[in-house]
C-alpha cells in the first residue's frame, strides 16, 4: 500500500500527492527497486506452505533463468557451436551472478518480458569480464526459451516435493481406510440419510480420488516438464544444423524431457498440468466438505485435530472451526479459474501467441501454491482425524432403522410380490418414525412378515452387518490399488 504525504499547495493548504504510480508516469522517471510494492506477499503466505513458495520466490526463478543461460552456454560449447573461452567466461560469470527482482520487474514491465532486461544485464556482466563472450550470451535462444524453460525447471522441482507429500497422505489414508472399515457411519445422498456405509469405506472414496489424481499428475508432470528450445521462430536456424544436439544435451543437463518440435506455440503440456492441479484441488476439497459436515455439532462424527489457538473465533469462544478443510476448500474453489486460463490460450497466433505465454509462470505457481496448501491440510485431517464412533453409530440408532428399508424391501418383494412388500415397509417406516420404534420391532409384529421370515432374519435385514459386509470387498481394492499407484508414482 502505498502512503500518500501531504506537500505544500496554496497558502494554508495542503494537497495530497498524486500516487506513485501516476507520478512517475507524469514526471517520464522509471520506478526503481524502492519503489516497487508487492501486494500481501507476506499475508497470503497463510493458503500456501513454506517449502513450496520457497521454490517460487523471486530469486529462485531469476536463479532459474540464470542457469538456463549458464547450462545452454555449456551445451553449445560441447557441441562446437560457441568458443570454449566464451562459454567459460558465461559459466563463471553466472555462478556469482545475481539481479535485484525489483528493477529487474520494472524493467520486464517496460520491455515485455524478464528475460530482455536479464539478458542485457547478463552480457555486460560477461563482457567485463570477456568482452568477444558478450555476443554468445543466449546465442541462437529467444526470450520465451528462457521463461519456459526455467518455468518448467521450478515445475519439476514442485512435482517432486507433491509427489513426496501426496504419498505421504495417501498412506495416513490408507490406514485410516483399515482402522475403520468395520466401523459404521450413516450414508447421506443428496444431504438425507441413506443406508450406512462404514467410516473406512468413505475414507477410501477419498484415497481412490486422491490416488487417481496423483497418477494424473504425475503424467502430466512428465510431460510437461519438457525443454523449450526453438529459437527466434522455433527451428533452431541458427544452429546450422546442430540445433536438436544442442537441444538434447541442454535438456540432459536441466534434467527436462526433449521434445520433436519446439513447443512455444503448443501450450496444451502446460494446461494439462494446470488442470491436473486443479483436478487434484478439488478431489482434496471432496475430503473438506466431508469433514466439515461431519464436523458439525448436530452431527458430530468426526473431528480435525485440536491445537492450541486452533480454529478459534474472535468473537465466540466455544467455537473450533474446521481450518484444515477450509483451506481445502479455498483451493477447490480458486484452482479451476487459474486452470482454465493455461486451457483458454491454447488457440494462441501462429508461432508464438500475443499475452499467451508470460503469464504461465505466474498461473502455475499460484497453482503449485494452491497444490501444496491442499495437500498439507488434507495431511493433517488424515493423520489426525478424531473418530467418535459412538456417535456415528447412534445417528443411525435414532433412524429406528429406517435406511435400512431398501435391503428389507428387496427382501420382502421376492418373498410377498413388489405391491405388498411396498405397502408393508412403507407402513412401518412411518411407523418407526412416528412411535419411535424400532423397524425390527414392528416387522415382527406383522403375521405376513413372519410367515416368510424369523426373527434372526428380520435382525439381520433390519441391522448394519449387511451394510458392513458390502463395504468390505472394495475396501480391500482400493488398498491393494493404492499399493499399486505407490509403486508408479514414486519411480522417476
Amino acid at each position: 500500500m502505498h502512503t500518500c504525504a501531504l506537500v505544500k499547495g496554496a497558502p494554508g493548504r495542503g494537497k495530497t500527492r498524486d500516487p506513485p504510480c501516476y507520478r512517475h508516469a507524469q514526471s517520464g522517471r522509471r520506478r526503481g527497486p524502492s519503489d516497487t510494492a508487492f501486494p500481501m506477499d507476506a499475508l497470503n503466505a497463510f493458503f500456501s506452505t513454506p517449502a513450496i513458495r520457497a521454490i517460487w520466490t523471486d530469486q529462485a526463478v531469476i536463479a532459474a533463468m540464470i542457469r538456463f543461460e549458464s547450462e545452454l552456454a555449456a551445451a553449445q560449447r560441447d557441441c562446437g557451436v560457441i568458443p570454449a573461452d566464451a562459454a567459460t567466461a558465461i559459466i563463471d560469470t553466472c555462478s556469482s551472478f545475481s539481479l535485484d527482482a525489483g528493477k529487474l520487474a520494472a524493467d520486464a514491465r517496460v520491455a515485455g518480458t524478464l528475460a530482455i532486461p536479464l539478458v542485457k544485464t547478463l552480457k555486460a556482466a560477461v563482457g567485463k569480464r570477456n568482452e568477444g563472450a558478450a555476443s554468445y550470451v543466449h546465442y541462437g535462444s529467444t526470450s520465451q526459451d528462457l521463461a519456459d524453460t526455467a518455468m518448467v525447471t521450478l515445475a519439476r522441482q514442485s512435482l517432486d516435493l507433491l509427489r513426496t507429500e501426496l504419498v505421504r497422505l495417501s498412506d495416513a489414508l490408507a490406514a485410516q481406510v483399515e482402522a475403520h472399515r468395520h466401523t459404521p457411519l450413516l450414508g447421506r445422498t443428496l444431504i438425507q440419510p441413506a443406508a450406512p456405509v462404514t467410516f473406512g469405506w468413505k475414507v477410501a472414496g477419498w484415497l481412490d480420488a486422491v490416488g487417481r489424481s496423483s497418477a494424473a499428475l504425475k503424467r502430466a508432470g512428465d510431460e510437461a516438464c519438457t525443454l523449450q528450445f526453438g529459437g527466434a521462430n522455433g527451428t533452431l536456424a541458427t544452429h546450422y544444423g546442430e540445433g536438436q544436439r544442442v537441444a538434447r544435451a541442454l535438456a540432459d543437463r536441466l534434467g527436462l524431457r526433449v521434445p520433436a518440435i519446439s513447443w512455444q506455440g503448443g501450450r496444451d503440456r502446460l494446461a494439462r498440468l494446470g488442470s491436473e492441479l486443479a483436478i487434484l484441488c478439488g478431489a482434496l476439497g471432496k475430503i473438506g466438505r466431508d469433514i466439515s459436515l461431519l464436523m458439525q455439532a448436530e452431527v458430530a462424527e468426526a473431528f480435525e485435530p485440536t491445537g492450541e489457538g486452533r480454529g478459534g473465533s474472535s468473537a465466540m469462544p466455544h467455537k473450533r472451526n474446521p481450518v484444515s478443510s477450509m483451506y481445502l476448500m479455498d483451493a477447490a474453489y480458486r484452482a479451476p479459474a487459474l486452470a482454465s486460463i493455461l486451457a483458454g490460450e491454447l488457440a494462441s497466433e501462429h508461432e508464438r501467441g500475443l499475452g499467451t505465454w508470460p503469464n504461465s509462470l505466474p498461473v502455475l505457481a499460484d497453482l503449485f501454491s494452491l497444490a501444496a496448501s491442499s495437500i498439507a491440510a488434507a495431511v493433517d485431517i488424515a493423520e489426525g482425524v478424531r473418530v467418535d464412533a459412538q456417535a456415528m453409530q447412534a445417528n443411525i440408532d435414532r433412524l429406528y432403522g429406517v435406511v435400512y428399508s431398501e435391503g428389507i424391501s428387496l427382501r420382502l418383494s421376492a418373498l410377498l410380490g413388489p405391491a405388498k412388500a411396498q405397502r408393508i415397509v412403507g407402513q412401518v417406516c412411518e411407523q418407526a418414525i412416528s412411535q419411535r420404534t424400532p423397524v425390527a420391532e414392528l416387522l415382527k409384529q406383522i403375521p405376513e412378515v413372519t410367515a416368510v421370515l424369523g426373527a434372526g432374519d428380520i435382525d439381520i435385514l433390519a441391522g448394519p452387518q449387511p451394510q458392513i459386509a458390502a463395504c468390505q470387498p472394495m475396501c480391500s481394492a482400493v488398498l491393494y490399488q493404492w499399493q499399486e499407484q505407490k509403486t508408479l508414482i514414486q519411480e522417476d
